[in-house]
């Protein structure tokens, strides 16, 4: 994936010169034209199948609202399966808590201050690694952890979530979801997640670490499907659009869910990791960023107007998810692309599930027309004339009394550092260079040390050359003392032949009157580079004495053992 190029202005540049920083509201015309709402066309929801077990333990949910629960929790389970699995398997298939796990360590120049040093030395990662990404990972390797992630989902995150319907959440906080790193057991939704709460429910689940979690998801959802229901309208576009945002949801609250689980992940800010290079801290909308290409469903509606009633029938719409894998520019107004009717209507269609088994991908899941826009900062003109999506570009700022503020979750930092506190809108962002962000590579896993193997002579290999097998264990071998016996003694009594004798005395005899002639200049010996020099700090070199003081140390052999060995070899 290509950065696309990014318009550096200057500092004090209007908002024209860079792109998202230009606004663009939503057309009602243009949605209707590109087919985001206003369509006629009855739509069936007929998938068919079983619902994962990861989303079938429900709650005092009863059979209206369970009725209309079922489709949702089909799509969500063939996302998850079809699409989901590689993100969920880098928090699933690897122990991310451990000590040497490489997400440790923060992937910026900015540490964010004193609560990420504090999440440091409690232990948690700061960023989840993108295992499945890594170069050395072998088909076989990503076989094996999408079979642990698809064994831990049917087993042990099914027995940890419970999920329940709530009618007060949405009124009172705006909320559509919301996973409890707890049993939630009748507490208002004000005594949720405190840290002395979550820390008594995790005393008991300390010896297999697993934490029980309750998810709670908007009443609103199903019971706006049932009254559809009893209009007469559980064939049009708003029961549609409302299922596919309920399906959404579901996957986003288990993308939260899969980091929670672990009573390892407990800091006193609840602060969660990146994943891999997203650029916000929001695991439930990078994990349906990662099934959709990169977008994430949105409802066409004003946050304000939306907290008074949820429903969707203004339409949906695609808003991008920031990487650095692709942006290095947090715009100031977030491009938005409508999501088609149609589009909706074939992700609940069985046939056409059925017929795109080849690449679900491409073919079901992921929007086509979008996937020249993952790299753009604004919208995408391509899009714009091609006329398939309607297009807005909305203010990712807000003014909370004191200034202009980015929109973000409460404590949930933007990975570049220079774009956190508050902005001027009529000014120019600066562009991140490539060194703010190193994200952590995965570490290939160890491989068994290579170990010798004696080579027999029944053996295919008849050269006697030794083998190295990672297989075959290799035997202590015994501490020897060192001694003089050890070295290599000179050879005695060889019989030389005569000429052969008389030459050897000759370059012998040459060789010593070149050294007589030549000037005396003291012995020294070079050390290897980076060995300190005890003796003498300001220079590399020592003596010929020195160097025989040292090998006596080393070997555990006086001096006058080392020159007669010395003295024997130069006689032989």
């Amino acid at each position: 994936m290509t950065i696309s190029p990014q318009a550096i202005g200057t500092r004090c540049s209007r908002i024209s010169a860079q792109p998202g920083s230009t606004s663009k509201r939503w057309n009602r015309e243009e949605l209707r034209r590109c087919g985001a709402t206003g369509t006629t066309k009855s739509r069936d929801l007929n998938l068919r199948g079983e619902i994962h077990p990861v989303f079938a333990n429900w709650v005092d949910t009863g059979p209206e609202l369970d009725r209309e629960l079922e489709q949702p929790l089909l799509l969500a389970s063939r996302l998850l399966e079809d699409a989901g699995l590689p993100w969920v398997s880098d928090f699933l298939a690897h122990d991310i808590f451990t000590e040497n796990y490489p997400g440790r360590n923060p992937s910026c120049r900015c540490s964010f201050g004193s609560t990420y040093s504090g999440s440091r030395r409690e232990g948690v990662p700061q960023t989840i690694v993108r295992h499945h990404r890594a170069s050395w990972a072998t088909p076989e390797h990503t076989d094996e952890w999408l079979r642990t992630t698809k064994r831990q989902l049917e087993g042990q995150m099914a027995e940890a979530l419970t999920w329940q319907l709530d009618a007060d959440m949405h009124r009172e906080k705006g909320w559509v979801g919301y996973t409890c790193r707890h049993p939630r057991c009748e507490l208002p939704l004000d005594e949720l997640d405190r840290y002395e709460n979550i820390r008594w429910w995790d005393r008991g689940c300390e010896d297999d670490r697993r934490r029980n979690l309750t998810i709670l998801v908007a009443t609103e959802f199903p019971a706006r499907m049932a009254e559809l229901r009893r209009q007469g309208k559980e064939h049009g576009e708003e029961y549609l659009l409302t299922a596919f945002m309920a399906a959404t949801t579901l996957l986003h609250e288990l993308g939260h869910a899969v980091y929670w689980k672990d009573c390892r992940a407990l800091t006193r800010g609840l602060r969660e990791p990146y994943y891999g290079a997203d650029l916000e801290m929001e695991l439930g909308d990078s994990f349906v960023a990662s099934i959709f290409g990169g977008w994430v469903p949105v409802p066409i509606k004003d946050l304000v107007q939306l907290r008074k009633g949820l429903e969707f029938s203004d339409g949906i719409a695609w808003s991008q998810s920031l990487s650095w894998d692709s942006h290095r520019l947090r715009p100031k107004y977030r491009a938005h692309y409508s999501i088609p009717v149609d589009y909706v209507a074939s992700l609940f269609s069985e046939e056409s599930w059925r017929e795109a088994q080849s690449d679900l991908l491409r073919d079901v899941i992921q929007p086509k027309a979008l996937s020249p826009c993952l790299g753009d900062i604004g919208i995408c003109p391509q899009v714009s004339v091609d006329k398939q999506h309607a297009t807005a570009a909305l203010a990712d700022f807000h003014c909370n009394g004191q200034g202009w503020m980015w929109n973000r979750f409460p404590g949930a930092p933007f990975r570049i550092p220079q774009y956190d506190g508050y902005l001027c809108p009529d000014l120019d962002l600066p562009v991140a260079t490539d060194d703010v962000i190193e994200e952590p590579r995965p570490r290939p896993p160890l491989q068994p040390a290579a170990t010798l193997t004696p080579a027999t002579p029944n053996s295919d290999n008849d050269s006697g050359i030794v083998i190295f097998s990672p297989f075959s264990p290799l035997s202590p071998s015994p501490v020897r003392e060192i001694s003089l016996e050890m070295f290599p003694q000179p050879p005695r009594g060889r019989k030389m032949d005569t000429t052969e004798k008389s030459v050897d005395k000759q370059q012998e005899s040459g060789e010593r009157r070149k050294k007589a002639q030549a000037p005396q200049m003291p012995t020294f010996v070079r050390l290897a580079k980076g060995e300190p020099d005890v003796l003498s700090p300001v220079r590399s070199e020592i003596s010929a004495d020195e160097l025989r003081n040292r090998l006596s140390q080393l070997l555990g052999v006086s001096v006058d053992e080392l020159d007669k060995f010395f003295e024997a070899s130069r006689c032989a």
